[in-house]
């Protein structure tokens, strides 16, 4: 490991991590699962990085490795629950303690994070980026659909949004 590569590292983390959780968590909603799965995204992360080219923008490439793994995970971990494994082998990890993602607990927030776990998978990515401030380009580049349809798609979000969330909040 270079000292490069780990400085590298850390600064996508410090700068992303939190962009990332909250996709995770768009995209499963289970609190552990959802930990699971930013682990997995930063490890992909972790042993690409070298392999990043410069041909789109780094967020870009951070967003596609996260609803990558986002898509194969549910996938991966059915498999794995249907070997035996032996629960005792990660026990004794603990956790850096500078690697620590602040979680909002408004309540409107926990609703909408809610109603949108009830969403299609595609768009909860969709709505997840959107949400993270991407263009409507970006987003069309890492779910593989056009511009145009990414308006509609968002569009069409927003109305299901609205008539799943409860109506004792202002937005």
């Amino acid at each position: 490991m270079t000292k490069s590569k780990k400085s590298r590292f850390i600064a996508l983390y410090n700068e992303h991590s939190d962009k990332i959780y909250r996709l995770c968590y768009g995209y499963l909603h289970e609190e552990s699962e959802v930990e699971d799965l930013f682990q997995q995204v930063l490890l992909n992360i972790w042993e690409n990085l070298e392999s990043f080219r410069g041909e789109a923008k780094i967020t870009t490439w951070i967003y596609r490795i996260t609803v990558n793994t986002a898509l194969t995970f549910k996938k991966k971990q059915q498999r794995l629950e249907s070997i035996h494994r032996n629960p005792g082998d990660f026990s004794t990890f603990k956790s850096d303690k500078t690697f620590k993602v602040r979680k909002d607990p408004l309540p409107a927030l926990r609703d909408l994070n809610n109603c949108i776990s009830k969403l299609e998978k595609q768009d909860r990515i969709i709505i997840s980026l959107y949400l993270e401030d991407l263009s409507y380009k970006q987003i069309s580049k890492v779910v593989g659909i056009s511009t145009n349809y990414v308006g509609v798609k968002i569009n069409r979000i927003k109305k299901e949004l609205q008539s799943l969330m409860p109506e004792n909040h202002e937005y």
